[in-house]
């Protein structure tokens, strides 16, 4: 008996169900959704294009930086003497002038064969550069630094160095190539049942950093200590309609000191831990979990998903003794 494959792969499929796919395959003839984002995309090919990342400087000298406004995901990030940094991922736009880039780290190598992404970033020690250019060879991951690609960039003049270093979307693919891959989709739905009211939201960072939500954009106010919004170069204030932490271990990494004495830190990205997620004015707590190079997931204490909203999401990776109030 002859048995047609489009028989055998609905079976499979129905099988599988769409929740336990862990790549962004859509059925043929559903509408097609940004994986980062959650919002329509406008075809099924479109959505197979690898992500661009960038490694944006986060301290105050580089404010305000450009390009975040476009950005489906914004991981900020640990590293040295109490600072982070952000790496920022474009998938559904590409960014026009994005920077200040900065170096790349070792936690990079977190996310990054996750995404599948193009990284561009300017340098890193030595013994990250090895790193990251050794574990590229494997092509999850496509590396443009501006030791190796400076085409990709421009040294501005209106800054100083470090944070005169900028580049955009269209450099960095004309460098990284138009490689098409399934990119790992966060879980995006209706809100989670439960959650606690929570207008405003504390992150104690370095530089303590404070959500208030905007009912009538469904999206936060970032501010710094000072009260200095989250703005973007182009003059528009970037408000994500997600904020999420992730609670895990930070490490210091031995004979990494820079010149102030300071070590920079990794974490711990697998297993699971807590987290907070804050959406549409509510604050909920549950559990973040992650196996090999999967995408972050996040369940509620009774096991349901705890899922985000469509739109921009700011992951923050945090200590686990950081303070959430």
């Amino acid at each position: 008996m002859r048995v047609s494959v489009g028989l055998v792969l609905a079976v499979l499929l129905a099988a599988c169900g769409p929740s336990d796919v862990g790549v962004s395959i859509q059925r043929s003839g559903a509408p097609s959704t940004w994986p980062l984002r959650g919002t329509p995309a406008p075809n099924s090919d479109s959505i197979r294009q690898r992500p661009i990342v960038v490694k944006v400087a986060a301290d105050p000298a580089a404010r305000p930086q450009s390009g975040l406004a476009d950005a489906d995901l914004i991981l900020e990030i640990p590293v040295e003497g109490g600072l982070t940094r952000f790496a920022v991922v474009f998938h559904s736009k590409d960014p026009g002038k994005v920077g200040p880039v900065r170096s790349a780290r070792q936690s990079d190598l977190q996310y990054l064969p996750t995404l599948h992404a193009i990284v561009a970033h300017v340098g890193a020690s030595e013994q990250v550069t090895k790193l990251v250019r050794d574990a590229a060879k494997s092509g999850d991951f496509v590396d443009v630094d501006e030791f190796q690609h400076a085409d990709a960039f421009e040294r501005t003049s209106d800054r100083p160095a470090p944070y005169n270093a900028y580049t955009t979307g269209a450099k960095i693919r004309q460098v990284g190539g138009s490689d098409k891959v399934d990119v790992s989709a966060l879980k995006f739905g209706d809100a989670p049942s439960g959650g606690t009211d929570a207008a405003s939201v504390t992150v104690a960072l370095g530089e303590p950093l404070k959500y208030d939500y905007d009912a009538a954009k469904t999206a936060y106010h970032r501010s710094y200590g000072g009260g200095t919004k989250t703005n973007d170069a182009s003059g528009g204030e970037v408000m994500p309609e997600n904020v999420v932490v992730i609670k895990t271990d930070v490490n210091e990494i031995p004979g990494t000191a820079d010149a102030a004495g300071a070590p920079s830190v990794d974490f711990r990205s697998t297993g699971s831990g807590e987290v907070v997620i804050l959406r549409d004015g509510k604050r909920f707590e549950g559990t973040w979990s992650r196996q090999g190079s999967d995408i972050y997931a996040f369940k509620d204490a009774s096991g349901a998903p705890l899922l985000l909203r469509p739109g921009l999401t700011w992951m923050h990776i945090v200590s686990t003794t950081t303070d959430v109030r």
